[in-house]
This record gives C-alpha cells, structure tokens and sequence, in this order.
C-alpha cells in the first residue's frame, strides 16, 4: 500500500513537469515575491543551495529558535520531517532519524561546528541533555534527511545533525537573560561580545535548571561557560577557536523497580572540549583547513541494590518466587555505572572550484576514542579505538539542467577490515523553481566498544557472581545501509515558499540489536545453591546481528509558505512502513509524525504555535526480553508568545512559552518500569506534562 501511495504522489509531481518545462529559463529571481532556498554547508561538505545538494536537508535557522521559545535543542528537531523525538523522562531526550532507536540512539552523527558529540561512552548517540552549548550561541541547525557516510562516515548511517555556531563578526554587545516558569524553571545567561582590531570573542555563560515531573526523580541542574574567539591573521588565514566545559547533575531512576535495580537517584556529569581551526582561502574558489579537537566526558553514578526490596509489588503474582527470596539471605549490591571517555581528533581538507561546471573537496581525518567504565567491562582498563578516514566529494554540472554529485568515504575502522561508502546522486533542474532529484548510497555502522565488549556483572563479595547482565560479541559486524531516493524540490515565488520531497527505500543489513541469553552460570560461580536463581529472573543479554533485513519505505516532505505579511506556515508530514521478522522491530519506527507551525510578526508581538503529532511505537528505553509495551500517538501543542518593550534606551524582549499544553501524555516507554503492577492500568510511568515559563532578555 505505501508502494502504491509512493508511485500516486510521484506521477502527480511528473505531471507538473510538462508545465515546469514549458516555463524553462524564466529567471523566477526577477519575481518581487522569489525568495532563494539558503546555501548549506553540510551534505557533501561544499556550499551548496539546497536545490544542488545530493540529498534531502533541512535547516533550522536562528530566527526560528528564536521564535519556537524552545530550551531544549533536541526539541527544535521535531519540526524536521522524518525526526522521532521523544522523552522518557523531563531532562532525557531521545532523538533519532526514522527511528530504529535502543536505549541511546546511535545511528545519526551530531556535530557542533564541525566538532562530532557522538558519544563514545555507553550506547554511544549523543547526550542531548549535556551537549554543553547555548541555544543563544546557534546560527542554525542543519539536518541532513539519509544516509552521509560518504561525507562523515560510519556515524552519519542515517542522518547527520550539525549545529552551526554564531560567528563573532557577526555580533556584537552582551545579552542577559532569565526564564522563570513552573516544575522549577529557573534558567540564567548571560553572552558578552567584544572585538579588538582582527580578533572577536565571545564569553556565554548559562545555567539550565528545572524539576521535572512531579512523578519522578527527572529534575536538573547544568552550567555551562563556553568561549569562541576567530581571529584574522591577515587576508587569508582565520584562526577561530572554540573551548567549553559544563558540569551538572541530573535525576534517574524509578521507584518500585525489583531490588531497586533502578533506584532514584542523581548522576553528576561533566564535559568540556577544545577546538581550534585554521582556514587557509587563496582565493574565493580555494579554501584548505586543518582542525583539531579533545572532547571530554566523564559521569558519575552510582546507588545500591537490595534483594529484599520492591518484592510486594514487581512479585505478588509469583508467591512463591517472593517467598524464597524474602526466605533467602539479603544481598545488598552497590551499582556502579561511573565512566569516563575522551576523544581526540584531527582532519585536513581541501575544497577547490576547477571551473564554473566543477567543484571539489577532499581531505583525512584521524580519531582516536578511549573508555574507561568498570562497571560496563568488568575491569579497570582503558579502552582506545582509532579510526582513519579519506573523503572525497564533487559536483559537475554537466549541462545547465544536469548536475551529478559523487562522493565516497574510505574508512578503516581499528578492529575491522576497510569499508567503502559511495554516493552518486543525479539532479535534473528543468528551470530555476525545480528540481527533481534520485541517487544511491551505501553506509555503514560499526559497533560501539560496548556493543562488542561489554562484560556487566553483578558480584557480590561473599556468595560471587550473582547475574551476567551483559556479555561481550566479538563477532559483531558493522549494520550496512543500501539507501534509494527520489526527491522533489518545487519554490513557491507567488507563496514566498517552498516544497520539499524526499521519497526513500532503505535496506539494512546485519541490523545490530539487543538479544536475551538463557543462564549459564556455574556452581563454580557463586556458592548459592541454584547459581543461576538471580539469572533467570533478572535475564541477561548481548548485542547481535539481525538475519533479517529491515527495510523502511515511505514519503517525508516539508511546505513552508509566508501567505501574507510578517507571517510564516510550516508544515511537514512523514509516512513509513517498516517490514522486519521481528514485530518488536517494526514497531518501534512510528508510522507517522507530523508538525504545523505558524509564527506571524505583529508590530512589536511575535506569536509562534506549533501543534505536534506523532503516532504510535515502541519505542523505549530498557530491555525486557519478550515483553512488549506500546506509546500511543498522541498530539500536543506548543506556543510562544513574545513582545519588546523599550526601556530607558534598553531593548527588552519578554517572551511567555509553553509546551505539551495538551495535557500529560507519555511519549517513551521504559520497559522494566512499564510492567510493574502500578503501571498496569492507564496510569502513565513516566509522564510528560505542561511546561509553562516566562523569558525576558536585554541586550547592551
């Protein structure tokens, strides 16, 4: 049925096409109502309109951060076709492309300035809630809708977020601010610009702090200081470096979990990075950069397990189990979930425009990622993986209707064997206003350390090893991707807008995924007399290769018009259907998400009003072998409402926001939580509720 819709809506698009034809060479640049789609930077690493790009982008820009009031990044994501974004908890986003998520979603490479936050610790991803950045500092938000390994690698298997910083030349003066609101909203920042002849800097300070739901244990409480500085060192050459450390703590955990194996408690975060790149720009068709960074991360968690708790409530259909439990010796277990990651990187590129029909861009890049988690490998030793990279990316126009993209990453992997990931993509422009567009690529993913070397036990110092919660796959092999893409471009010069199409098939094999294990626990290990009691209760996994392909078809498009002055209309709309073996995998893609947003200027008032609807999955955090938990679709609503006032020769700006004001809803399922008995009806585990808070903002 999706086929058959897919094939509907692209026959309707090439029945334009005579009439798109029929107006070739009309320069709709000459129309007073032609609005130019933006140039971007990130899909295959050249600037491009997003007509020529090889590819389905979308861009978020610093106006309409501004505007949504958001102050979560990860939230601005929802308003991009193809995005799932959820949270589990109030300080915990979940963030992935077309879904397929586990309990961190690792299959999208996020990068602030150029700077790659994919975490290596744990699942790996990216920890939205600690991503060390102010929402003020960003210039926008570039999303790349598919596969960009051939521009960034392994990471980037279903998609590429890269978020864009401020440039200093660009500002000036300082900016404070203060959100106040309800569930603990308590937000402070403060940015200070100056310039001295060549140099520019820039000094944002910020603290995020709220409480979450008043169900859980979810509050936090994250300061940042961030400082980036570009300097001029001649006609040529620019020197810019970035340097940022946050620090913060934030609520976990759930109450009534079986002996407390999830307790409420704080872990304590922190991060910071260094980043500095030269640019070397001979000339305007030229430019050659070198760049260095060293992330940081490091977290502390950490409670204890009893096996005499919670037993009331996780065990009181199972009389029997409880009372050999309560009947046996009590087993206290102090959880340890501390970790510490650094990263150190380096890349050299060179971008070049040969000819008007032909530009180029190629470069290296060099990682190295070390990990050092006792509670997730047993041991106390580091562990390091290096990765190698070559890139290389062009655009030929060959004829004034005809553009060809090709690119390719070679990529060598410590551990695997080198692996190749192509791109070539063909764009057919019949005039200024259109553009029609279909290419292959290949990617792939490989394992985190964790995925491949995981050993997590639960020991206690007297009776021994009581569960393997986790084991270690050395045979685990990169998931590859073979992705399939038409896309439709259309402007709008009478509706100031545009229309942006992206069909796709996407065939992934070797999907990596979470499987249980039956005990295999010894006598030898632990002096009980059933060795493998807390085994078979508590169950333990490892990560293997699907023998199945997943496949994902479906149709995502964006239409943003400005119908009528100073007003603004952004609706996007996805549709897919997955197929695998597995129901369980299936359902955690959501066959539909949509957003429409209308921000309109009125004088000195600025509404924006976006309403959200996702529909229903499985996804989640948290395995539970067999256990099968659904999230319903739901739809909220969000609005931000904002007026400047002048006072005493001061802008100030004061902006009243509000988000899920729909009502409670859950968005996530945490498994184990979500079969507890006081979970059983309709009450929500984890809910998400109405956030309401008040800004103001000066700048001098």
């Amino acid at each position: 049925m999706q086929i058959r819709l897919i094939a509907r809506y692209m026959a309707g698009c090439l029945l334009t096409a005579p009439a798109a034809t029929a107006s070739a060479f009309h320069d709709t640049s000459e129309d007073p109502f032609f609005e130019p789609l933006p140039v971007v930077l990130t899909v295959s690493r050249l600037p491009q309109p997003m007509q020529d790009t090889p590819g389905a982008i979308s861009v978020i820009d610093a106006g309409l951060i501004a505007a949504t009031g958001y102050r979560d990044i990860a939230r601005l994501l929802r308003l991009v076709p193809g995005m799932q974004v959820a949270q589990e908890r109030g300080n915990d986003q979940w963030v992935s492309y077309h879904g397929l998520g586990s309990d961190f979603p690792n299959q999208m490479q996020v990068l602030i300035d150029g700077r790659s936050v994919y975490s290596p610790y744990f699942y790996g991803g990216a920890d939205w809630g600690a991503l060390g950045i102010g929402i003020d500092d960003i210039d926008r938000i570039e999303i790349v809708r598919g596969s960009d390994s051939a521009a960034y690698g392994s990471n980037a298997f279903l998609g590429v977020v890269n978020i864009i910083t401020k440039h200093t030349a660009t500002e000036a003066g300082s900016t404070v601010g203060v959100t106040l609101g309800n569930q603990g909203v308590a937000d402070v920042s403060a940015r200070m610009v100056t310039h001295d002849g060549p140099l520019g800097l820039r000094i944002t300070a910020s603290h995020l702090q709220d409480d979450g739901s008043a169900e859980l244990k979810d509050g936090r409480r994250i300061g940042t200081l961030n400082l980036r500085s570009d300097i001029r060192l001649g006609n040529i050459d620019e020197l810019t470096l970035n340097a940022g450390f946050s620090n913060g703590h934030r609520g976990n955990g759930y109450e009534g979990t079986l002996f407390d194996g999830s307790e409420p408690r704080s872990s304590e975060h922190q991060n910071s990075h260094l980043h500095a790149r030269w640019l070397h720009s001979p000339s305007p068709d030229e430019e050659w950069s070198l760049s260095w960074y060293h992330n940081s991360e490091s977290a502390r968690e950490s409670w204890s397990a009893d096996s005499h708790r919670n037993l009331d409530g996780t065990l009181g259909a199972y009389p029997g189990l409880r009372a050999a439990l309560l009947a046996a010796p009590r087993l206290v277990i102090d959880v340890d979930q501390d970790r510490d990651s650094q990263r150190d990187n380096v890349e050299w590129q060179h971008r070049l425009r040969t000819s008007e029909q032909l530009q180029l861009v190629w470069g290296l890049e060099w990682r190295r990622d070390e990990l050092k988690a006792q509670a997730l490998f047993n041991d106390n030793h580091t562990r390091s993986q290096q990765e190698w990279r070559l890139f290389g990316n062009a655009e030929w126009r060959m004829a004034p209707q005809w553009l060809w993209n090709a690119g390719t990453m070679v990529e060598q992997i410590e551990g695997d064997r080198l692996r190749l990931a192509p791109r070539l993509f063909l764009n057919w422009q019949p005039d200024s206003a259109t553009t029609f567009k279909a290419g292959y690529s290949r990617a792939w993913r490989q394992p985190t350390l964790f995925e491949r070397e995981a050993d997590t036990r639960v020991i206690h110092p007297v009776y021994g090893l009581l569960q393997q919660r986790h084991q270690s796959n050395p045979d685990l092999k990169p998931q590859r991707i073979d992705a399939f893409e038409l896309g439709f471009i259309r402007l709008l010069p009478r509706a100031r807008g545009s229309l942006d199409v992206r069909l796709f098939q996407e065939h992934i094999r070797d999907y990596i995924m979470r499987e249980g294990l039956p005990p295999m626990l010894s006598a030898a290990d632990n002096t009980l007399a059933d060795p493998n009691f807390f085994q078979r209760i508590l169950g333990g996994t490892r990560w293997s290769n699907s023998t199945d392909t997943v496949r994902l078809t479906g149709i995502e498009y964006q239409l943003r018009v400005r119908p009528w002055a100073d007003g603004d209309i952004i609706f996007n709309h996805t549709m897919i259907r997955a197929r695998a073996a597995d129901p369980a995998l299936e359902a955690t893609v959501a066959p539909y998400s949509a957003s429409l947003t209308w921000m309109q200027h009125l004088g000195a008032w600025h509404t924006t009003i976006s309403i959200l609807r996702m529909g229903p999955s499985e996804a989640g955090t948290g395995y539970a072998g067999s256990q099968r938990f659904k999230v319903d679709a739901y739809t909220t609503l969000d609005l931000s409402l904002a007026r400047s006032l002048r006072l005493r020769n001061q802008t100030v700006e004061f902006r009243l926001s509000g988000i899920n004001l729909l009502g409670r809803h859950q968005e996530l399922v945490h498994r184990p939580v979500e079969r507890l008995p006081q979970y059983s009806g309709s009450k929500i585990a984890n809910p998400i509720e109405p956030q309401i808070y008040l800004s103001m903002r000066t700048r001098f």
